[in-house]
């Protein structure tokens, strides 16, 4: 019996050990193979750059910048070996004597506060396996740990770790925890600051030094000590390091830069390359944007739409507040905001808390705008209280910060009650307390730091004198709101083809959907353009009269704005905006004006689907209404696909490819892709129609080759080949003539210079400009697209939902101004240059009523561009000099 009872305990030991042998193999084959250093490959931060190298922004899953270990201070690395494991050098991966000291104190305290793990099982367990809290896992991990001490040299685990961990604030490794929290390389950090991150990896957010300044501190000071402790340091080092001050930064907000443009970046990699490559992989990414030119976009967009939401009324104040603690309590809150909004800079003093937030000395600034506190500039939008209204003088007293300001009431006459039915400058408030009262908090921009009224205040007459105060105390303000309409803007190098800027909304962090590539909206008259410049290329040209008069189509429908009577769907009769009629009208009047009855005319005349070709290929993808409409701009259209149009139109008929990515590299260097175009975004839509351009391309090039076939073709199909002698050319990138082009870029500056042009706000901009305007039924949208020899800019403004903008809101007043504003900033150290002439084209003098030869009586003389032998050869008879006043179209 005793046998049997030693035969049954042996065979359990030899199965337990074998079992115990195949565990440890099943484990050990288990485990991720780490054999070299080489075969690290962690996830990197890809950084994006604008066309002059500017860091834009930054794609990742993790924030991390791979630093090599001979790069690290060594006091960092000492930093970290007090903190967290000062045996390393002496143990093979674990530390028995670590782990049993751990365990004691957890059992003393009956909860977790201690770990026993070596630097090397840290590396493990972050970087190699999951972080469940069960044997097998720490088992693995001590495995693991084992493993990496036989096959990496101790400075190799110390340079996975270092690069590995996660600091807080979404960044991980060293090199990225320094940018993040200090800003600067880590091979520049003090030993203070590397106290600080060397107690992060145990609880990065519970030790953050930009949220918990005070047990940062605290760790600091526990790091600073083990060190000298240790002998690493000293002790008086580590109690001068203590007592220093540590400047630490709040997260840069790359958002702030260009988020429509970078999204839109983001999602055409990830189509091309993966999400893996975009986020983790380290990439390079050098754009086409150009980040100065962007920002002023930014604020073109901003400070226009906030114009337009100021002619549509005033929404009131934010609240309204009475008691001197509750105002003193206001501002006090308002200046602590402003002041950390205006610098990212906290100080954790040596007793852990943060330094009062103090505006930056700025000696020139408090001499240039004494009255200003440095915390707010010339331009910026905050929050006041009013503190008193004067009606009798127009002026608002408001308090803002350590300021007090002025609002002339001249300034704020826009501030009545929304009304979109009515103009706004013919529905102004009387007074400033028809708007305002006592206690409100409300917005205002800063417009001056001193207040200077447009005009001379008086009292009215029979009334006491008015008390004024020195208005040398006061900065200058407006009252401001943020506005609900939305708006975009895309701009384009008309050289390179570089995407310049690209605004798809007013906050990105509310909406993400990007209007400048995926809002398709009716584009209005702007869509005339299209339709004339295939008009020039069938028998049209600037000279051509067409007769402004009443037309009734039976059967058609019709929405735009001016298109006349819609009670009977059956019947349409388009109108002009000013719903009058100017009898006989030359093809550049009818464009400029933006007259519809022409437009309308025209395209009856060559009909849609030929309007409609020309359309698709100059690059419009969008569905289009195949009736008259179209010309006045009845489909809905992206900005991209009208700005882009509009480009191929200034660069003499050739295709526009706008460039967004230049060049992505791998993080060793290597270009992995070159030269991506945003059509690329649209390759979907766009290709049925370029693929078979293309291939209609090629067939016509093989009947031009063959006379006999040429005249067969012309007999047989004469439309098609019109329609192709005009469109297809040797050069596949030459989508229509550059005389169509050119010809149709003189009437688009006619747009700008003439008399009564609907663009003519655009001279401001003081450089050949050619352009047009768009405005849909009801004032739901309102658009500017146009160009210089330089630079093509498209300008949208809507709402999402679509509603008025207001009376009298056409595209040159809401998108107009934007695109003026924007356009100057552009054009900042570019040279004045003209649009270069091609072959073919012939300038003529003539009447700018009749569209004939100019001759001695003629009052109006206008010199325009014409293809050649299209030019007017008989000049105006003196009948026909003659002006029926009650021809005139009196359109804005």
């Amino acid at each position: 019996m005793l046998k049997k009872i030693i035969l049954a305990f042996v065979a359990l030991c030899v199965l337990g050990v074998v079992g115990a042998v195949l565990a440890y193999q099943s484990v050990k084959s288990s485990l991720p193979q780490l054999i070299t250093i080489e075969d690290y490959k962690p996830e990197l931060v890809s950084q994006v750059y604008d066309r002059n190298g500017k860091k834009i922004g930054e794609f990742f899953r993790k924030r991390r910048t791979l630093v090599p270990y001979e790069k690290i201070p060594k006091d960092l690395v000492h930093a970290f070996l007090a903190a967290e494991d000062d045996q390393f050098f002496q143990h093979k991966g674990i530390n028995p004597q670590a782990i049993f000291r751990a365990a004691l104190a957890n059992l003393r305290a009956g909860r977790s506060v201690q770990g026993g793990s070596t630097i090397t099982q840290q590396v493990a367990k972050t970087m190699m396996l999951s972080s469940e809290k069960t044997l097998t896992r720490k088992l693995r991990d001590i495995m693991l740990a084992i493993e990496m001490e036989k096959n990496l040299k101790k400075e190799d685990i110390l340079f996975l770790y270092l690069n590995q961990i996660y600091f807080g604030e979404g960044a991980y490794g060293v090199e990225q925890a320094a940018q993040a929290y200090y800003r600067k390389p880590v091979a520049k950090l003090t030993l203070s600051e590397m106290a600080i991150l060397a107690g992060l990896p145990q609880a990065p957010s519970a030790y953050s030094p930009v949220r918990n300044p005070t047990r940062a501190k605290e760790r600091q000071v526990y790091v600073l000590r083990r060190m000298a402790d240790v002998g690493f340091i000293t002790k008086e080092q580590a109690e001068k390091a203590i007592q220093e001050p540590v400047k630490v930064y709040v997260r840069e907000n790359y958002e702030e830069y260009a988020p429509f443009f970078l999204e839109t970046i983001r999602q055409m990699l990830v189509a091309q390359l993966g999400e893996n490559m975009v986020l983790d992989k380290g990439l390079r990414i050098h754009t086409s944007l150009d980040l100065q030119k962007q920002l002023s976009a930014q604020e073109s967009v901003m400070t226009g739409l906030k114009g337009l939401d100021k002619r549509q009324g005033y929404r009131g104040p934010i609240k309204n507040i009475s008691g001197e603690a509750d105002i003193e309590t206001f501002i006090k809150e308002t200046r602590t905001k402003l002041i950390g909004d205006s610098t990212p800079e906290r100080i954790i003093q040596p007793d852990g808390k943060f330094a009062d937030l103090v505006p930056k000395l700025d000696e020139q600034a408090a001499k240039e705008h004494p009255l200003l506190p440095t915390y707010i500039k010339i331009k910026d939008t905050v929050q006041g209280v009013v503190e008193n209204i004067d009606d009798a003088a127009g002026l608002v007293y408001v308090r803002i910060a350590d300021s007090q300001g002025l609002i002339d009431f001249d300034t704020m006459t826009w501030a009545r009650k929304p009304d979109t039915e009515k103009r706004y400058d013919l529905n102004t408030i009387k007074k400033p307390s028809d708007a305002l009262k006592i206690g409100d908090v409300i917005l205002v921009k800063v417009t001056g730091d001193k207040f200077s009224p447009s005009r001379t205040i008086t009292p009215k007459k029979g009334a006491p004198p008015l008390k004024l105060p020195d208005f040398n105390k006061y900065v200058d303000l407006e009252l401001d709101q943020e506005p609900l309409v939305e708006g975009a803007l895309l701009s384009f190098d008309q050289d390179s083809q570089d995407v310049l800027a690209m605004v798809g909304g007013t906050n990105f962090a509310k909406s993400e959907f990007n209007r400048a590539i995926q809002a398709p909206r009716q584009t209005g008259s702007s869509f005339k353009s299209i339709v004339y410049a295939s008009a020039l290329d069938k028998g049209f040209n600037p000279a051509t009269p067409i007769m402004d008069a009443p037309l009734v189509y039976e059967g058609s429908t019709g929405d735009e704005e001016g298109q006349g009577d819609t009670k009977d769907s059956k019947v349409w009769k388009p109108a002009n905006h000013s719903k009058s009629f100017g009898g006989d009208i030359i093809v550049r009047n009818a464009l400029s004006q933006s007259l519809n009855i022409p437009a309308v005319k025209v395209i009856e005349d060559v009909t849609v689907p030929w309007a409609t070709e020309y359309s698709r290929r100059l690059g419009i993808f969008s569905p289009l209404n195949p009736d008259f409409t179209l010309v006045l701009g009845s489909s809905s259209v992206t900005l991209y696909e009208m700005t882009k149009a509009f480009s191929e139109l200034g660069r003499l008929g050739k295709r526009t490819r706008p460039m967004m990515i230049h060049k992505v590299t791998d993080a060793e260097g290597k270009t992995i892709l070159e030269n991506v175009s945003l059509d690329t975004r649209f390759a979907k839509e766009m290709k049925p129609y370029e693929d078979d351009f293309e291939n209609r391309r090629k067939e016509y090039l093989q009947i031009v080759s063959d006379p006999a076939k040429l005249e067969e073709f012309k007999k047989k199909e004469p439309k098609k080949a019109a329609l192709a002698e005009n469109i297809f050319f040797q050069d596949a990138d030459q989508l229509i003539k550059p005389t169509t082009a050119f010809v149709m870029t003189s009437l688009l500056r006619g747009v700008v210079e003439d008399k009564l042009g609907t663009g003519a706000r655009a001279r401001a901009l003081g450089r050949e400009t050619a352009g047009k305007t768009g405005t849909t039924n009801n004032y739901y949208d309102a658009w500017f697209i146009g160009y210089t020899p330089q630079i093509a800019t498209g300008v949208w403004v809507g709402f999402d939902k679509e509603k008025s903008l207001g009376k009298g809101e056409v595209g040159g007043r809401s998108a107009l101004p934007i695109w003026v504003d924007y356009m100057k900033a552009a054009h900042e150290g570019l040279p004045q240059v003209t649009f270069p002439v091609p072959d073919g084209i012939v300038f003529a003098n003539i009447d700018a009523e009749t569209g004939k030869l100019a001759n001695a009586s003629t009052k109006n003389i206008l010199r325009q561009a014409f293809a050649e032998g299209t030019e007017p050869t008989a000049a105006s008879s003196k009948q026909e000099e003659a002006t029926d006043f009650y021809k005139q179209d009196l359109s804005e």
